[in-house]
């Protein structure tokens, strides 16, 4: 069609020519030239008819001898047929692109028509191809550009070039080539290039037309994705309330959002007592990188570090290139990542990571999707971990009445190292009844080396706490950072850096808080948390909960101390401080199942004074309590690791040595005699009769051998014996 429109030109052209010079010869010269150069005119621009109409009148007898008429003539036919082609082509092109138009708007009608059908976003881009099946003239194609990867959705177009379909869509520029065959590329949304296919060229308004057309597309798409996404969050929501636990809910999240995006695993890490421990996992996570996550990756760790300091999204799309990748993460076939906080204040507590196993480019839309997920996720969060918190302090509470001082003094440590956003290690220092402060409790340290140091109230209150005698009445957290000052040298203040340094590892703290644990207005203890990983790990969120933990630890210490005071009253005598029979009868009861359980011997000494009822007898009995209050203070000093002294009643005593058998109870029952020969009333002295017996060489029996030690006992002292058997 193009070169027969280029052939007409040419001959339309040749014609003006000739007809021109046949005038001229005809203006001058014979009337035979007019006669020519007329039906040259005739046939250029007015046609066969226009022709034979002007060769007509020229024969005429009247204007046969006209010469100088024909000229005028010929010149007014040539201007009258000029001017009516050019209009009679204007029209047909007029009509030739209103025809365009008109096809192409209903194209483009019937297309957004179509399109309002659908309700997913990528199904829409796969049927655009079809929007445009009825006009046989017009093709278009659809391609989605992923990763430098080049795929048609449908048929595919010889003529569409991938390097000018990634061209096109880097420079967001349409692309036009006009031809017997033209092409025209238009940019979409998302890594999408539209391409039609046209025979002939394609007019502006055409053009217009298929850019509106992709605009109209674009936005489309963009409603049906945040469509999508409102139902998603609907879904989420609705999900992550009905879960009572946070690492149900997160597992929820995780396992709608890994289709959205199109990635192949997932996880959501909490970081928490110096680790990042997983809260849920979903999506096929290799294996090594499962064991990872099963010990908790460690801090200052590829990109999820980054993310936690920085709180802001990190998104990596070719992971092989990324400068914090970890070889582990990468050797198990990881190619794209993004990291997402979740939750925290200054810090990312919980952090979101989205895994693909190739490499993902991580689009506008997925990049705001996730975004949003993670913003949903982190105000569930907060309510759960608030929610999970209560619970802890509540376990707390049932797990330090059931236990020692010294166990709860464990589990107050272990919780507040948990609890506490950025804790990693911490130490409980109580106060004695002298009114100063040692180790009782530690976790990231060595306690035993911790527990030869002793603090003041001055040491503690006015050089470590340092933050004003009103507030460490009030139990208010003091935080402090290297990011400040040396924390090393403010301890050395109150310990001898040659215990406190080995023991306390305080070079590598960065990060303190420090709350005294006060019960009306009494500091019963004061408890330090520490972070060796990050010098800003304590904010208002650590300071909140620190104030919170310190509260119930005061009312939790405040009654285990007066509980077991009243324990060890029920387990005590009042006169000699030592354990009293109704203990002895827990503690042996224990001791039998246990030997008996584990097959090693248990012995028992039951002990009598001779020579304490002169004492009462001559001085009375204000003397003869003395006398006892000693006689408990030797056996007491003179005791083994492990042996448990008793007062048996009046002035008998009995000692448990489990792990003994009736040789070294025999042994013991002597050297417990032999110092007791310094307790004297003036010039009056006690000694003692022992009955001593063991397990199982005396008795398989717990009853039979208390018996067997307590006639023994009365053997020796009605023969004289300082131990029976000798």
């Amino acid at each position: 069609m193009i070169e027969r429109m280029r052939l007409r030109n040419v001959v339309d052209v040749l014609f003006a020519v000739l007809a021109t010079a046949a005038i001229w010869l005809g203006w001058t010269g014979s009337g035979w030239l007019s006669l020519v150069a007329v039906l040259l005119f005739g046939l250029a621009w007015g046609g066969v008819a226009a022709s034979a109409l002007g060769a007509g009148l020229l024969a005429l007898p009247v204007l046969r001898g006209a010469a100088g008429a024909a000229v005028p003539l010929a010149a007014a036919l040539a201007t009258g047929g000029l001017l009516g082609v050019w209009l009679r082509r204007r029209m047909r092109a007029l009509e030739h692109d209103r025809s365009c138009l008109h096809k192409g708007l209903h194209t483009v009608l019937g297309a957004a028509y179509r399109a309002s059908r659908y309700e997913d976003p990528d199904e829409l881009m796969r049927h655009l191809p079809e929007f445009f099946a009825g006009r046989s003239d017009r093709k278009l194609y659809v391609y989605k550009v992923d990763s430098g990867k080049v795929v048609s959705l449908g048929n595919d177009c010889e003529l569409c070039d991938p390097r000018l379909l990634r061209q096109s869509l880097e420079n967001g520029d349409p692309y036009y080539r006009e031809g017997e065959k033209s092409i025209f590329l238009l940019p979409l949304c998302d890594g999408y290039v539209v391409g039609v296919e046209a025979d002939g060229p394609l007019c502006e308004d055409e053009r217009d037309l298929a850019k509106a057309f992709t605009d109209m597309a674009c936005v489309m798409r963009e409603r049906q994705l945040k469509a999508a996404e409102a139902r998603y969050f609907g879904q989420l929501l609705a999900a992550m309330a009905s879960s009572d636990r946070l690492e149900v809910a997160m597992e929820d999240v995780l396992q709608k959002v890994l289709p959205v995006v199109g990635a192949t695993s997932g996880a959501v890490l909490m970081f928490r007592s110096g680790r990042f421990e997983v809260l849920a996992r979903a999506g096929n996570i290799p294996p090594v990188e499962l064991a990872l996550l099963k010990k908790g990756l460690p801090p200052v760790w590829g990109g999820i570090w980054q993310t936690y300091v920085n709180h802001r999204p990190m998104y990596v799309e070719d992971y092989e290139s990324f400068e914090l990748r970890v070889p582990e993460i990468y050797d198990s076939g990881i190619r794209a990542i993004a990291h997402l906080p979740v939750s925290g204040g200054r810090r990312a507590r919980i952090v979101m990571v989205v895994q693909d196993e190739k490499p993902h480019p991580w689009t506008r839309q997925e990049r705001a999707f996730l975004e949003q997920t993670a913003r949903g996720m982190g105000l569930m969060a907060e309510q759960l971990v608030v929610r999970e918190r209560l619970n802890a302090l509540l376990r707390l509470e049932r797990e330090v009445m059931s236990l020692s001082l010294e166990g709860a003094y464990e589990i107050l440590m272990k919780h507040a190292v948990r609890l506490v956003p950025g804790a990693e290690a911490g130490s409980l220092l109580v106060r004695s009844d002298d009114g100063r402060y040692s180790y009782v409790a530690a976790l990231g340290y060595d306690l035993e080396g911790l527990r030869s140091i002793r603090y003041s109230l001055e040491d503690l209150r006015d050089f470590w706490y340092h933050a004003g005698a009103d507030n460490w009445s009030d139990g208010e957290p003091r935080v402090i950072s290297t990011s400040v000052q040396d924390i090393a040298s403010v301890s050395y203040k109150t310990a001898p850096m040659e215990v406190i340094d080995p023991a306390g590892r305080v070079r590598e703290i960065r990060a303190n808080i420090c709350f005294p644990i006060v019960y009306q207005g009494e500091v019963l203890a004061v408890m330090n948390l520490d972070a060796f990983s990050d010098a800003d790990a304590f904010d208002d969120e650590s300071v909140e909960v620190a104030r919170l933990f310190a509260q119930q630890a005061a009312l939790l210490l405040h009654e285990q101390h007066y509980r077991e005071l009243l324990e060890r009253s029920a387990h005590s005598d009042p006169l000699t401080e030592l354990h009293n029979r109704r203990a002895f009868d827990e503690d042996y009861a224990a001791a039998w199942g246990s030997a008996k359980r584990y097959g090693h011997p248990l012995a028992v000494i039951i002990m009598d004074l001779s020579g304490f009822k002169a004492v009462n007898d001559t001085f009375g009995h204000a003397a003869g309590d003395r006398v006892l209050r000693q006689v408990a203070a030797v056996l007491l000093q003179n005791s083994r690791d492990g042996d448990r002294v008793y007062r048996w009643g009046g002035d008998e005593f009995a000692i448990l040595l489990p792990h003994t058998d009736l040789s070294g109870a025999v042994k013991a029952a002597q050297r417990y005699t032999a110092a007791l020969s310094g307790v004297c009333a003036d010039d009056v002295c006690v000694s003692a009769n022992n009955g001593a017996a063991a397990y199982p060489e005396d008795a398989e029996d717990a009853e039979q051998l208390l018996k067997l030690a307590d006639s023994r006992m009365y053997k020796a002292k009605a023969a004289g014996l300082v131990v029976e058997p000798q």
